[in-house]
């Protein structure tokens, strides 16, 4: 029985005796009266990798009435025990907490979890939370590599599973009037589009000390997790795992699913892939291996090329009829009045709503696809994976979305994937 129709009968099979049953007084927020929320409906939420935006979206869904979170897990003692200290301060009670996300999935019976883990344990642990039955809020990019985010879309689909990916600039205001703009014409047939993303210019932390060890409160080995071994090193470590493409994917991967992906929501290419990419870069010093500048073109199968570098940020939407130019907190619009234009009840208008954890809540309840679905992010996201195939082999790839690989080049195909560390599987943990 799952869980909706497991609720529902527990709900209706209590009603016959529930006159000589029921004390003769029921606190209000047990029959979901004054606002409350009855337990049969609310949603019971996990929280896994708390550090950085895993918190921020922990306590922002914390937020949305009726959200109950029951259990925490991260490889560090540290931040999971700053996490429950915080939840319990929230909610007046405290959730249980585990170092292991297995020891979660064994033990508890949530309806939705949401992660900010670092990107080589998307694939690995959305899988599994999702053939769980389990909704998922995760953060982006999608995966660490593309037969990773393939495989979380296939998960998500098979099971029937509600997914949000934290691409937040989806539900902004500013953005979503942009993409309103572009959609319905007003500016004319698009003929260029510019993403600018920023460079890396992240300082890079010291050196570790001779003979220097991971913090005792951390699993380390659970923390490299399926990535290949790789010696504990404080640069490469909280929040800098992003630039190790044993971890993550620079800068460029990044960013992808912020400024890109509103470009590509704008120009309707959040639904396929780009059929070829080029570009270069400039590689930080090490041990980072990813790259600080960029500069890379993908193009669509009708001819629409989107470039994306760090040059600038921001979206810049060159049209025949003017440009339009947005980013956070701010944009400009060549065509005088534009921007506050009464648009009409026939224009196309964004899915989804301004407040991007209340939408999961919402979707989690209703089983409707969010904004930011796994399929969106999916393709969004490739297109950074393709970005950094054609920034570090220098080349020019053309790309078959279908098949999932570069056509004549098994080099660039073979950065699509990767060898995961034993015992770690998509199918399995």
């Amino acid at each position: 029985m799952n869980k909706s129709s497991r609720r529902s009968f527990l709900k209706n099979s209590g009603l016959a005796g529930a006159a000589l049953s029921f004390p003769s007084i029921i606190p209000a927020s047990a029959l979901g009266k004054d606002g409350a929320v009855a337990p049969s409906n609310r949603v019971q939420l996990v929280g896994i990798g708390l550090k950085g935006m895993g918190g921020s979206n922990l306590r922002k869904l914390m937020t949305v009435q009726g959200v109950q979170v029951i259990a925490l897990c991260d490889v560090d003692r540290r931040v999971l025990d700053s996490a429950s200290k915080s939840v319990e301060a929230k909610q007046k009670s405290a959730p249980k907490v585990y170092q292991d996300f297995r020891e979660v999935l064994a033990k508890e019976k949530p309806d939705a979890m949401t992660h900010g883990l670092p990107d080589h344990w998307h694939g690995v642990i959305s899988c599994a939370f999702l053939r769980a039955g389990v909704d998922v809020y995760g953060e982006k990019p999608l995966a660490k590599t593309f037969a990773e985010g393939r495989a979380i879309v296939e998960a998500a689909r098979d099971n029937g599973r509600v997914w949000q990916t934290g691409m937040w600039q989806r539900s902004t205001g500013n953005f979503r009037r942009a993409i309103e703009l572009v959609r319905n014409g007003t500016i004319g047939k698009i003929h260029k589009v510019e993403v600018g993303t920023g460079p890396n210019g992240h300082q890079m932390p010291e050196a570790p000390k001779a003979g220097e060890k991971p913090p005792a409160e951390v699993d380390y080995d659970l923390w490299v997790g399926p990535s290949a071994e790789f010696a504990y090193d404080p640069r490469v470590f909280h929040f800098h795992w992003r630039w190790h493409t044993n971890f993550g994917g620079g800068q460029l991967l990044d960013w992808v699913c912020h400024h890109p992906d509103i470009a590509l929501w704008a120009m309707g290419k959040d639904a396929e892939f780009p059929v070829a990419v080029e570009g270069t870069g400039t590689l930080r010093e090490g041990p980072w291996d990813t790259h600080r500048d960029y500069d890379y073109t993908v193009t669509y199968a009708d001819g629409l090329a989107v470039n994306i570098s760090s040059k600038f940020m921001g979206v810049r939407f060159h049209g025949e009829k003017g440009e339009i130019y947005v980013n956070r907190g701010k944009q400009t619009c060549s065509v005088e009045g534009l921007w506050d234009k009464d648009l009409g009840p026939d224009a196309w208008r964004c899915p989804g709503t301004t407040d991007h954890h209340q939408e999961f809540v919402d979707c989690v309840r209703s089983r409707r696809r969010p904004v930011a679905h796994a399929l969106a992010a999916h393709h969004t996201t490739a297109v950074g994976h393709l970005g950094n195939a054609a920034v570090f082999t220098g080349r020019k790839l053309k790309f078959d979305g279908g098949a999932g690989k570069f056509i004549n080049d098994t080099g660039a195909t073979a950065m699509l994937s990767r060898e995961l560390r034993k015992p770690w599987s998509l199918e399995k943990v």
